[in-house]
């Protein structure tokens, strides 16, 4: 029986070449789509989520209300780790972490700055990564230990076993390789290469005990018989048994959870990059359902064709749910062409979808569980596509099929007018979106940063480019490619340091506004770009008590609620800053949102960045040339690894664009899919009609006349469409702006202009069939009437 049914089935599709292609082809691109799709979710819900403890390790995370909101942040103090072993048995290990500039890593004549990060003895307790040599225990329990990912020890000590030997760290610190790692994967949101005990911190006085520093990350480890929801009862007062402030509520939020959920609003996890996985594994799905809904428009299309078909098979004594299997077969069969179709677009596009993500993503090919899935896959698929087709095929009454042709026009709604609505409002609503999006996207990138960021690059000042500054930047600025140098506390395009607890004149106690902090030696105006508003730049060198001087941005001023800024006193824990003048508001962090206040202070914090603005207009091989050669006069061996202003800022806007780009590709798709359905459905209908019009065209019926009769039909159905998708578009896309600070509001015409592309679309599809049965001579039609 099975047999029979496959080869009736395969005969049918022989016999229906061209809507089989389509079919064929729509469902490949739907599966293709999805698949790849589901390959990139697969590997966003792996993150973090591999560790041997995964389902108890937690990172703490802490709340307090400020003006009304609670805010959540997670960075804690440096005794904050050990106190909390030390005080609940449920906390069976706990690691620290810093988050830091990178390092400059020597090993005789090669250096290479590497991203670094002190951590505590049980941090691969906690973390699981794969060990390749040595004792990771030993080497962060001791203050001069290091460990070094595979591909570090390689750059820095080639074919030589690294155990045992010495690494400088910033020309000043020796440390001894006593272990190897495996270079970290792709699916952990860590990204160090260097591992160095945080005893070295508490050893040098690094670490300091004030619990008002939150400058470190800890994580936790519960017993197995802890429950989380009871320690976190237990753990709410944890910073306030430590401290004064009675605000600040601690708890630990699963490790699992942090890479997929950590945007907290009012104290609670409302999501975070789920969101994004959840739009496009829905868009996914989608673009899959329009390839299905070619299947079924085309297949019930057939129907009347294939009615007396039913209506022999049931004469000779089929039943209905035999003919309902034949008809899922066939659908099965083409589902399972299709699957292959689509395996070989997912072989051939994943390097590249791999590239355009910025994940190296895993051939699914060589996963016996993609396989196993991929057949359930198939049936599901083609059950989905086929069901409607096969339960409408199956029903029809041989003595109704004999006497005359069936009435499509029965129901109230045409289901395959209904299924052709539905596919072009998901078009229309998916290139309203795109268009949206990239107008958000222009939007931002036009916006005025406050800064000028051409010609500009930042170093990380290390070694002796701290011990000399002031030579070192007379060396820079005497070139003349040079403009202006500053040093600063973070780089020009970041914020590193943030307070809530500072005062001034005038301030109410229980006002705390958080205020961002950044520092600088000299001309931050000049280098940066800045706007001066009001009094004028810090220079240490011109006004040497300019260490104790503070610049502020219009934001600042406004939440300090400074009238006359000049001259005001700003204390910032234990130290004391006059304002001497104010700036045009300017964006470090993102370009999406709002404007934060900062503060520029004098040198009194570590200044960790150099930035150098070049003049315009300058050979560009010959002035990195001449800057790089005094980069290696004042810190010999270590490499000129510098990062222009422009770039780094443009990076910022890489997950938007891919969200954009994802976006404009399924577009596509969708735009592919549902014109191969409705040409399909425009051949048969005009095939079908071929009589009628000739007729028309004897009676005199024009060509135009004649491609309007048959184009007016689709053409109502996407108008339809587009009404139905513009609200849907509005509510999605309202909702997506309204996650960023810094928006556009959403124009009419975008959608007048939708409406404009996706009828110049389906006219254009159905056109060509339409002009092509309208120049049919009608002689060769009526013949034999």
């Amino acid at each position: 029986m099975w047999k029979n049914y496959l080869k009736i089935a395969w005969r049918n599709i022989l016999r229906s070449k061209g809507l089989a292609f389509i079919n064929i082809g729509g469902l490949g691109i739907g599966i293709a789509a999805s698949v790849l799709i589901l390959i990139w979710i697969q590997f966003e819900m792996s993150i973090d989520r591999y560790y041997a403890h995964s389902d108890r390790v937690y990172a703490v995370w802490r709340s307090t209300t400020i003006e009304g909101e609670v805010m959540s942040w997670d960075y804690t103090p440096a005794p904050y780790g050990p106190a909390m072993k030390e005080g609940f048995p449920e906390v069976e290990e706990t690691t620290r972490l810093t988050e830091w500039d990178p390092h400059l890593l020597t090993v005789g004549e090669n250096s290479y700055f590497e991203k670094t990060t002190f951590v505590d003895s049980g941090f691969f307790k906690l973390f699981t990564f794969e060990v390749l040599s040595g004792d990771t225990e030993a080497a962060l329990s001791v203050p001069d230990g290091i460990i070094l990912t595979k591909s570090v020890a390689e750059k820095l000590f080639g074919e030589e076993d690294p155990i045992g030997k010495t690494v400088v760290i910033e020309n000043q610190l020796d440390f001894q390789v006593m272990a190897i790692v495996q270079d970290l994967p792709q699916n952990t949101n860590f990204d160090y290469t260097v591992f160095l005990p945080f005893k070295k911190l508490e050893s040098m006085g690094w670490a300091d005990s004030y619990w008002g520093n939150n400058s470190y990350r800890t994580f936790a480890m519960l017993h197995k018989s802890a429950d989380l929801n009871d320690f976190n009862e237990k753990f709410a007062g944890f910073t306030a048994m430590n401290t004064e402030d009675k605000s600040v509520s601690d708890f630990l939020f699963p490790m699992s959870h942090l890479h997929l959920y950590s945007k907290f609003e009012n104290g609670v996890s409302v999501g975070g990059r789920i969101t994004l996985i959840r739009l496009f594994g829905g868009v996914a799905i989608i673009v899959l359902l329009l390839a299905c809904i070619n299947f079924i428009n085309l297949s019930t299309a057939q129907s009347e064709n294939r009615a007396k078909e039913v209506g022999v098979r049931k004469i000779s004594g089929a039943d209905r749910g035999m003919l309902v299997w034949q008809f899922l077969v066939e659908s099965v069969l083409i589902a399972l062409f299709a699957y292959g179709f689509a395996l070989t677009i997912v072989g051939t596009a994943l390097p590249y979808f791999s590239n355009f993500i910025g994940k190296e993503l895993q051939s699914p090919f060589t996963q016996p569980m993609f396989w196993m899935v991929s057949l359930a896959y198939i049936i599901l698929i083609g059950i989905l596509a086929g069901s409607y087709p096969a339960f409408l095929m199956s029903s029809f009454k041989p003595t109704v099929v004999f006497k005359w042709k069936l009435d499509a026009k029965k129901y109230w709604v045409n289901p395959r007018e209904a299924l052709v609505v539905f596919q072009f409002a998901v078009v229309a609503i998916l290139i309203s979106s795109a268009w949206i999006i990239r107008d958000q996207m222009n939007h931002v990138q036009n916006r005025d940063l406050g800064l000028d960021k051409e010609n500009l690059i930042y170093h990380q000042a290390s070694g002796t480019m701290r011990e000399n500054m002031v030579a070192f930047r007379n060396e820079l600025l005497a070139l003349n490619e040079v403009n202006s140098v500053s040093y600063t506390f973070s780089p020009i395009t970041e914020l590193h340091s943030d307070n809530n607890m500072m005062n001034w004149k005038g301030k109410d106690d229980s006002y705390r506004p958080t205020m961002y902090r950044m520092g600088t030696d000299a001309n931050l105006v000049e280098t940066a770009g800045f706007e001066l508003i009001a009094g004028r730049d810090i220079d240490i060198y011109t006004f040497p008590n300019d260490s104790s001087s503070v610049l502020i941005n219009e934001t600042a001023a406004k939440r300090m609620g400074f009238e006359d800024p000049l001259g005001q006193v700003i204390q910032d824990d234990d130290l004391s800053f006059t304002v001497v003048g104010v700036v045009k508001d300017f964006i470090m962090r993102s370009p999406f949102d709002e404007v934060l206040p900062i503060l520029v202070f004098g040198p009194k914090r570590n200044l960790s960045f150099i930035h150098v603005r070049f003049n315009p207009g300058e050979n560009y091989s010959e002035m990195m040339g001449n800057v790089a050669s005094v980069f290696a006069k004042f810190n010999p061996g270590a490499p000129f690894d510098y990062n222009f202003v422009d770039q780094v800022h443009s990076r910022k806007f890489e997950s938007q664009k891919r969200t954009a780009e994802l976006t404009g590709l399924f577009t596509v798709l969708a735009i592919l899919i549902s014109c191969m359905g409705l040409f399909g459905l425009a051949t048969f209908i005009a095939e079908q009609r071929r009589k009628e019009i000739s007729v028309r065209k004897v009676l005199g019926a024009s060509i135009p006349g004649l491609v309007r009769l048959i184009s007016s039909e689709f053409t109502k159905l996407v108008l339809i469409a587009v009404l139905l998708g513009v609200p849907v578009t509005r509510y999605l896309m309202d909702s997506w702006l309204e996650t960023f600070d810094y928006r556009i509001s959403i124009d009419w015409k975008i959608f007048l202009w939708t409406s404009v592309l996706a009828l110049l679309i389906a006219f254009l599809t159905v056109s060509s069939q339409a002009i092509k049965t309208a120049l049919v001579n009608p002689a060769k039609i009526l013949k034999d009437e």
